[in-house]
């Protein structure tokens, strides 16, 4: 439902804004979803339970693109991303969790259909939201579109060169970004045959559970500017 407030949200942003209204405008839209739905008080008691969504935005006015959340962008032949802290670290533990069992006889496909090292950390995934757009929370904060205020210092602003002619923004699915989404879709199917439980070179909280397609969903967006 973040994601559809959002949407709603982002063409009605004024045409000069900058990041630190933008990130306002939108907290300000999902927080009025809460008040409208009687969900404002769960939500500031349990950080857990609120609608969360990552947005990557390009302003045309400025020539910036805003990352707010994990999310991430390519130009000029260069990615720039925004990863969160904690998922980092989770990732890496149960990537470990993961090879262990592999060396003890687990197959892969067994673990794809019930990923244990997920299992291991998923008290943590959850317990992560209290670190979620927090004043106190260190090294490990995050930043969200929440609800509730953001955190400037972690919102990644990104001014483009003036003579930039392509730029891609695109959610946290893609491990690899490349200049097409043909070669970018390439990739990631190489990715994910080669590490289906992504505990290798791009390690994931979770991997490719039995049925899907992929790890995560994924969204990619060119434009010519």
């Amino acid at each position: 439902m973040a994601m559809e407030v959002l949407r709603a949200s982002i063409p009605c942003l004024p045409k000069d804004a900058d990041a630190a209204t933008a990130a306002a405008c939108l907290t300000s839209a999902i927080r009025h979803y809460y008040e409208m739905h009687g969900l404002y008080e769960e939500a500031a008691r349990h950080a857990e339970n609120r609608m969360t969504a990552s947005a990557v935005v390009y302003s045309v006015h400025r020539h910036e693109v805003w990352m707010i959340g994990d999310c991430l962008c390519r130009f000029n032949g260069m990615t720039y991303t925004n990863p969160k802290p904690t998922d980092c670290i989770l990732a890496g533990i149960r990537a470990d969790v993961l090879r262990y069992l592999l060396r003890k006889g687990h197959s892969i496909a067994d673990l794809c259909a019930r990923d244990v090292g997920r299992e291991w950390i998923w008290t943590h995934l959850k317990d992560q939201c209290a670190f979620q757009n927090a004043d106190d929370a260190g090294p490990f904060g995050y930043t969200v579109l929440d609800g509730f205020p953001v955190d400037l210092s972690r919102v990644r602003v990104l001014p483009l060169p003036a003579d930039t002619q392509e730029l891609i923004l695109a959610s946290d699915g893609y491990p690899v970004l490349a200049d097409t989404l043909e070669e970018t879709e390439r990739l990631l199917a190489c990715s994910l045959a080669e590490d289906p439980l992504r505990i290798g070179e791009h390690p994931s909280t979770k991997g490719v559970a039995a049925g899907n397609e992929s790890f995560d969903d994924r969204t990619y967006l060119r434009m010519k500017l």
